[in-house]
């Protein structure tokens, strides 16, 4: 290529540079600043939007017609159906006024007007008795059958005999230990208005108070005012008759009440001996207890069974709180001195640590033991106590023996410990073990007789099973309303339906008078308790009543999330894009 010089070549750059510079175009200002800014999308179709709000509200429908419904039948909680009213109204004692009349035979064939006195008689308990539930009814015993229903419908609970007493004698009457017969003697110079009647009234009034008393303060516990029960009434006296109405003292009752076992139909006698050295290694307690105790615990039968069994602990040292105190004897006496151990260690006796007392029974436990001291610690005395025994409440019974020295519970007077205990030997702590026993189940500690005591024992049990179920049919209640997502199984309304069933036959039959037996009042508590406590204590209930509520939101929270965040989040947007259409189609028109 020829090479250009001069003044020719430098015209030719000029016109290529002006050349190129015009073909170029100049650069815009606005186009570089809408590089920058982001395009937005294009406007959607129709065809689009209609997709989209399908979508939307097909996913609802079927949370709503499927989803929710499914989930509400799976997590749905079942609550049988309960007589809530019905179990309020046993639980505030307004269902049923329990009454408990007692049935008196009088016999008197020597009296020349018996029906005036017994008219006499019985409005003077009416008029001294403020407990009316519990009332004493009269009834003179003649020599005319009976017929069978009749008989079977009545039942005495205790039979006064009147006869003629030695003349100068004032009245008296008495009770024979295994009888129900009130042998009352009068004075044959009497007036049946005033001396003998009133003394007839408060013969029966005080061998049914402590009963009286006893089932008053049972049944305060249902009443919507117990101030009004003769539980908490201070004593009157009515001034027509001059009896004094039913002295209740109620830190006696109460006192009484703690130291009762709960009822069970069945419970489980322990009898231990503990003895602090190798010495007594025997002791002849079956027989002792056959002979002793068993006509107890049959006469017993009817209200609660029993079942026996025994142990011997040998080597058993007392609790180490427990420091028996040496007493020493007057000089110049035979006797050398004695161990006392005062009140305040009774409570602490018992060494738990060490002596086996657990029984592994179904049943309600009493413990009986026998206690007999080492050598160096004899003889081993209570403070104050007459028979060297004591009662733990709700527990059992203690008595410390010692069998080789003269005292009011020991058999022999040898200076050697004895290696074995006859059933002789026994009698005393068996005999001690029964009127503990009778203690512990709530019976009377009068009158005498034990037939009537174990009437008041049945009667008092009744009570105390109509009110413990009607109580805990009030606390299944209570439950109920308190936590209403808890469920309720169709068993505890059938529980709760054979509850109220067997309330109404036990009232039913206590106004009838009929306490014990088949179909009695007793029976019919048994039953009621024994529903209302399955009721109340039903497994697949009580494991919820401790699942809170918080539970529930930990479960559904991490399942609910990432399904409801974008179902709510679609059709926020979606309401929000018709509510912009509207509003755009209303401000054309």
């Amino acid at each position: 290529m020829a090479s250009t010089s001069g003044p020719n070549a430098a015209s030719e750059i000029a016109n290529t540079l002006s050349t190129a510079a015009v073909e170029q175009p100049p650069l815009n200002v606005v186009d570089s600043v809408d590089s920058k800014v982001t395009k937005s999308p294009p406007p959607d179709t129709p065809e689009n939007i209609r997709t989209r709000s399908f979508v939307i509200l097909s996913f609802w429908i079927v949370v709503i017609s499927v989803g929710i419904p499914l989930w509400w039948i799976t997590t749905a909680i079942y609550r049988a159906p309960l007589p809530l009213k019905e179990m309020q109204s046993w639980a505030d004692g307004r269902a049923c006024r329990a009454e408990f009349p007692l049935l008196i035979d009088v016999e008197a064939p020597l009296l020349p007007d018996p029906e005036n006195l017994l008219k006499t008689v019985q409005h003077a308990l009416d008029d001294a008795n403020d407990f009316s539930a519990h009332h004493l009814r009269l009834r003179l015993s003649t020599n005319a059958p009976k017929s069978p229903e009749k008989e079977e419908d009545e039942v005495v609970a205790a039979t006064l005999r009147l006869s003629p007493g030695p003349a100068g004698k004032p009245h008296s009457y008495n009770l024979t230990p295994s009888s129900r017969v009130i042998n009352l003697s009068y004075s044959p110079s009497y007036n049946p208005s005033t001396s003998l009647s009133a003394f007839v009234a408060s013969t029966l009034q005080e061998i049914f108070a402590e009963e009286q008393q006893m089932i008053s303060y049972l049944l305060a516990s249902t009443t919507s005012n117990p101030s009004s029960s003769p539980a908490t009434s201070s004593s009157t006296s009515n001034g027509n008759n001059g009896l004094g109405k039913v002295k209740v003292n109620t830190a006696d009752i109460t006192r009484k009440m703690s130291r009762i076992v709960r009822y069970s139909p069945t419970y489980h006698l322990t009898f231990s001996l503990f003895t602090a050295s190798g010495l007594p290694n025997s002791w002849d307690v079956e027989h002792a207890i056959s002979g002793y105790l068993q006509p107890l615990l049959d006469a017993l039968g009817g209200i609660s069974t029993f079942t026996v069994d025994s142990q011997i602990q040998f080597y058993a040292s007392l609790s180490s709180s427990v420091s028996p105190t040496w007493v020493p004897g007057p000089e110049g006496g035979e006797e050398k001195g004695q161990w006392v151990l005062e009140k305040e260690d009774l409570s602490s006796f018992i060494n738990s640590a060490e002596w086996p007392l657990v029984s592994i029974t179904s049943y309600p436990t009493i413990n009986f033991i026998i206690y007999i001291p080492s050598k160096d610690q004899t003889p081993l005395l209570i403070s104050d106590s007459a028979t060297n025994a004591f009662l733990l409440p709700q527990w059992g019974g203690v008595m410390i023996m010692n069998p080789n020295h003269g005292s009011p519970n020991s058999s022999s007077s040898s200076s050697e410990l004895t290696s074995h205990l006859s059933k002789e030997a026994l009698k005393p702590a068996l005999d001690l073990f029964a009127t503990q026993l009778l203690s512990l189940l709530g019976a009377p500690t009068r009158p005498a007789s034990l037939p009537i005591r174990l009437d008041s024992l049945t009667r008092q049990r009744s009570a105390e099973l109509v009110v413990s179920a009607s109580s805990t049919l009030g606390s299944l209640y209570r439950l109920t309303l308190a936590l209403p997502s808890i469920s309720i199984p169709s068993s505890v309304s059938t529980s709760v339906a054979s509850t109220l069933l067997s309330l109404k036959n036990a009232c039913r039959e206590l106004k009838n008078g009929r306490f014990a037996g088949e179909g009695g009042a007793l029976e019919e508590g048994k039953n009621a308790a024994i529903q209302a406590e399955s009721a109340f204590f039903e497994k697949s209930m009580v494991g919820q009543v401790y699942f809170p509520e918080e539970h529930k939101i930990a479960v559904y929270l991490p399942l609910m999330g990432p399904v409801g965040v974008p179902l709510i989040m679609g059709a926020t947007k979606e309401l929000g894009r018709l509510f912009r259409a509207w509003k755009a189609q209303r401000a054309i028109r």
